[in-house]
């Protein structure tokens, strides 16, 4: 049994409307939802939108705990305690947010295997990554790495990662007193802390996340930008100096890395060709794997407004018939070098 645990703090409509994403294209998941304590809807609200959607592949988490950005981790974990006891049959648990939408049919078959998919991405002093340095510096995350060996820090998008349920609740166990610990500076510890341990604990890997994030694109024009402008503003690697944040604040709001129906489109028809070019990135220490390239399956981010045309041409694309069984999977080999 998979199951996928999603956090959500706004909009019903979009929730019922990603809850018919998953029923689209993973139909034999079981959605389990952790709806924020901040949430800008009640749960009659919420429910009514259930509701009205025929959202029958969802359940909501009874606990209710404080989200916000850097602070993800502990609502993934509450849904992974749940899961654990109510669902005791789940195999395998995916995690998502709530912007992200899957666009391909069969990752039902994609997940059919043994082993997590997952990141295996270097965090080392003087990294790109502008979260490097807090997630180095994060103590609670340090202490459990030295009782683990001196295990490395190692990142992974959330988005897509999938894990052998068993290995999730060994991970969760370790991690569910220090993650109460507040981190020094704030960052998204999801993105560390799960992956972190799930190689310290020797995760059988199977592949990587199945959603391709519109981070990936930024990060790859910054970092080739940065590569020329630090000799010139300074402080290689520190996130928080002004010259830098100001460079990346522009860039962002130039848009030019927002995933578009192009992208959804190479996803969706499994254009590997056009997706290639993407496939590795560095943060300046060596490269390490974004995606396989047959592997993809959804995309982040995608706007939280049930009319956004972007949200709507995916849903056209959730109601074509799904014709992954038909398609030839032994392709795919000589491609992956």
């Amino acid at each position: 049994m998979i199951c996928v645990s999603l956090p959500v703090h706004t909009r019903p409509a979009v929730i019922a409307g990603q809850l018919a994403n998953f029923a689209a294209f993973l139909p034999a998941a079981q959605v389990v939802l952790h709806v924020s304590a901040d949430a800008r809807f009640t749960p009659a609200q919420l429910e009514a939108a259930l509701a009205a959607g025929g959202c029958a592949n969802a359940v909501v988490n009874p606990q209710r705990l404080a989200t916000g950005w850097g602070n993800i981790l502990l609502a993934h974990l509450a849904n992974i305690a749940w899961i654990r006891r109510q669902l005791p049959a789940c195999t395998r648990i995916c995690l998502h947010s709530s912007n992200d939408m899957l666009v391909r049919h069969g990752l039902g078959s994609h997940l059919d295997k043994d082993g997590s998919f997952l990141h295996r991405r270097p965090i080392r002093p003087g990294s790109r990554w502008r979260f490097a340095g807090a997630a180095l510096g994060d103590q609670p995350l340090l202490a459990l790495r030295r009782r683990l060996g001196d295990a490395p820090a190692l990142g992974s998008q959330v988005e897509g990662s999938s894990y052998d349920a068993a290995l999730l609740y060994e991970i969760a166990d370790i991690v569910k007193h220090a993650a109460r610990q507040p981190a020094p500076v704030p960052y998204p510890r999801e993105e560390v802390w799960l992956s972190t341990i799930a190689h310290a604990c020797g995760a059988a890997v199977a592949g990587t996340p199945y959603v391709f994030s519109e981070v990936h694109r930024f990060d790859r024009v910054f970092w080739r930008v940065l590569a020329v402008v630090d000799p010139f503003i300074g402080r290689r690697g520190d996130a928080r100096w002004l010259p830098r944040r100001a460079l990346e604040f522009l860039m962002i709001r130039s848009g030019f890395h927002r995933i578009d129906h192009g992208w959804v489109e190479r996803i969706a028809h499994d254009r590997a060709e056009a997706l290639a070019p993407y496939e590795w990135l560095s943060d300046g220490h060596g490269k390490w794997r974004v995606f396989d390239r047959h592997g993809l399956y959804g995309v982040k981010r995608v706007p939280r407004r049930a009319d956004a045309p972007l949200r709507r041409y995916i849903d056209q694309l959730g109601s074509q018939p799904d014709r992954s069984s038909t398609q030839p999977q032994d392709r795919r080999a000589h491609e992956d070098h």
